[in-house]
C-alpha cells in the first residue's frame, strides 16, 4: 500500500515539474478567421473551453445591435 502511495507521488511531483518548466500557456493572439459568420458564430476551443476574446467580441456585437434595435423602436413611438 505505501508502494502505491510513493509511485503516486511521484508522478505527481514529476508532472508538476514538467508542467512548470513549459512556462504554462502561452498568450492567445487574435484570430482573424476569414469564414466567421456573425448570425453562426463559432469560437475556437482551447484548454479551458473557448477563447474569451473571441466570446467577447461576439457579445459586444450583439449588444451594440441589441441598443442600435432599442434605439429604433424608441424613436417610432
Amino acid at each position: 500500500m505505501t508502494v502505491i502511495f510513493i509511485v503516486i507521488a511521484v508522478i505527481g511531483i514529476t508532472m508538476v515539474l514538467v508542467v512548470g518548466r513549459q512556462g504554462g500557456l502561452p498568450e492567445a493572439g487574435p484570430d482573424l478567421r476569414p469564414e466567421v459568420d456573425p448570425a453562426h458564430p463559432a469560437f475556437d476551443v482551447v484548454f479551458r473551453g473557448y477563447r474569451m476574446d473571441e466570446v467577447d467580441q461576439v457579445i459586444d456585437a450583439l449588444q451594440a445591435d441589441n441598443a442600435q434595435l432599442r434605439g429604433k423602436l424608441h424613436t417610432d413611438d
